[in-house]
């Protein structure tokens, strides 16, 4: 009787079949899922992150719209009223108010579309709870800008009293506007961080099923190593060298691709995948360095530079809360987190919104700065006036917080900043160790700016800025010079100044003080005592809480007493 023997090639052709079927359910398998992550991925790049910026943008339009208000509000109240001032911040307030109509309706319509085309259904039924939230929005900020134009109105009519009632109304309005805008963006972030880690399980999925086939490939090849090409086996060995080479660590691998058939399909897949890892690797260890959107833009878009750093002029800020140690004495632990919490954020939103870069907290102090490549070369001091001008105007909003935070109505404590302005070159550097670094700013005028901030108590001013500050920022903002002194790592006297406010806003009391301490500066520099000490006079007849005019003449009667040297150059040289 013959044996049945089974033909060579069936044997071969039996064995490519079946690992044919295994490779085009690989294929098949991780084009579904990978499909899958695409899908997911292209609902949160076409619905969820536009819509998240589409909010983000949105707050920003209406925190300034409110500046535009408020501003607008304060040139009413004051005497006599700059109607060109009033128009041009009436016209910023409706061109706010239009961009923010503009973003809801983008959003509403992002929305709605999403509901439509979210492939999961968890997605669908989270946009539609946001969807209404928008539409709310919609309503709240109409209401908003009606109440606005209504207090405005009042206002020029002459009813104070009725615009006054109706303004505090609108303060509790907007802070609840402002708590429903956060509420959405926590909880598009949250649906983001949701969605991403959907999209990252079913990679893992994916490249967990192929594990699995590949290691079924592998076993077939092995068993019938004597029967299956070199060609075959070759490129199974180096795809599972290769995950093993990620399993360790290694993200760099990539594996040859030497066959256009199934398994190449598969190589191609492989090193793809092997990519997306690794750059996903480098965004998540960049974003735990680095806390500015546009630092991380900077670096993402430079993934080879070692070290990012450039030499630029630049200008920098210092703020710190007056009295901080006597206001942590009347607090709880908890009570102290929440106020400088609160205190904090108020305190970050006017450097967000003029383009600054927060460099770092220190307890109550908040260190920022403003140059290239995130403003214009000459931008970066004017900037820099503007935050913290606006910041005095964040005070308002934290001291009606302070009952709540403090838990009482009486006995308040009076909520003051002080703020130091330089401007001189400074490198902007990626500086750190090899787990952890900063993005941070190194130079002469870091410590300038603070030692201003604390010379600020001396004079009794808020915000004291360098002559090349002044300079630097133009004639948009209103300062006058407070002294001459020699500044850190300096040996010649220079000029320093008080920001007073921006150009015109100034009231005639103002200007009239301003005018008159000028006048008695000068006489005061050119030794003439009566003419210095009348002018100082009449500006604390004008101002008789003027800190810096009184100092004044307390100098003066000591300089009466004990004449300067004849060389003197304007520094101070009494006790």
């Amino acid at each position: 009787m013959k044996s049945f023997s089974i033909p060579i090639s069936v044997k071969i052709f039996s064995i490519s079949g079946s690992m044919l079927a295994i490779l085009l359910t690989v294929a098949y398998v991780n084009h579904r899922n990978i499909s899958r992550v695409n899908q997911e991925l292209s609902d949160l790049a076409n619905y969820l992150t536009k819509l998240t910026e589409n909010v983000a943008i949105m707050n920003v339009h209406s925190l300034e719209q409110e500046i535009h208000y408020e501003r607008a509000v304060r040139i009413l109240e004051t005497e006599p009223v700059d109607e060109s001032a009033l128009a041009k911040e009436l016209e910023e307030f409706e061109e706010r108010g239009e961009l923010v109509d503009k973003e809801l309706k983008i959003a509403v319509n992002l929305a709605h579309g999403a509901i439509k085309d979210a492939q999961e259904v968890k997605d669908q039924i989270e946009f539609a709870r946001i969807e209404p939230l928008l539409k709310i929005l919609e309503q709240d900020h109409q209401e908003f800008h009606d109440r606005g134009i209504e207090v405005i109105n009042l206002l020029k009519a002459g009813d104070r009293d009725a615009a006054r009632l109706l303004d505090k109304q609108l303060e509790h309005f907007e802070d609840t506007f402002e708590s429903r805008i956060r509420g959405i963006l926590f909880e598009l972030g949250e649906f983001t961080a949701v969605a991403a880690r959907s999209a990252q399980e079913h990679e893992n999925e994916a490249l967990a099923f192929s594990w699995i086939l590949a290691a079924i490939a592998t076993g077939v090849g092995l068993t019938f190593a004597s029967v299956v090409t070199l060609g075959l086996v070759r490129p199974i060995k180096r795809l599972v060298e290769g995950t093993q080479k990620i399993e360790d660590g290694e993200l760099g691998i990539a594996v040859p691709i030497t066959t256009r058939d199934e398994v190449g399909q598969l190589s191609t897949a492989f090193n793809q995948l092997a990519t997306d890892i690794q750059e996903k690797e480098h965004i998540k260890s960049t974003f735990g360095q680095y806390v500015d959107p546009r630092i991380v833009e900077t670096l993402i878009q430079n993934p080879g530079d070692e070290a990012i750093a450039r030499q630029e002029e630049m200008t920098v800020f210092f703020s710190d809360m007056a009295g901080f140690s006597t206001i942590s004495e009347m607090l709880t632990p908890a009570g102290l987190v929440s106020l400088i919490d609160r205190y904090l954020t108020f305190a970050s939103e006017p450097i967000n919104a003029n383009r600054g870069v927060i460099d770092k907290f220190i307890g109550d102090a908040v260190t920022a700065f403003w140059g290239p490549p995130f403003v214009g070369e000459t931008e970066h001091a004017k900037l820099a006036c503007y935050a913290a001008l606006e910041q005095l105007s964040q005070l308002t909003k934290l001291r009606r917080l302070l009952p709540e935070i403090m838990g009482i109505r009486k006995g308040l404590p009076d909520i003051r900043i002080r703020v130091g302005l330089a401007t001189g070159d400074l490198v902007a550097g990626n500086i750190g160790s090899e787990t952890l670094k900063s993005y941070t700013v190194m130079g002469p005028a870091v410590q300038i700016a603070e030692y201003l901030e604390g010379a600020s108590k001396s004079y009794g001013t808020t915000i004291l800025m360098t002559d090349t500050t002044k300079q630097a920022a133009g004639d948009g903002i209103a300062t006058r010079e407070i002294d001459r002194i020699i500044l850190p790592g300096q040996t010649q006297p220079t000029p320093i100044h008080e920001l007073l406010d921006i150009v015109g806003n100034l009231s005639v009391q103002q200007e009239s003080l301003r005018r008159h301490f000028t006048d008695g500066l000068s006489a005061y520099y050119d030794r003439h005592w009566d003419s210095a000490e009348k002018s100082f006079n009449d500006g604390a007849a004008i101002a008789p809480d003027d800190q810096p005019t009184q100092l004044y003449l307390q100098r003066i009667a000591h300089y009466r007493q004990h004449p300067p040297a004849a060389d003197w150059d304007g520094v101070w040289s009494g006790s």
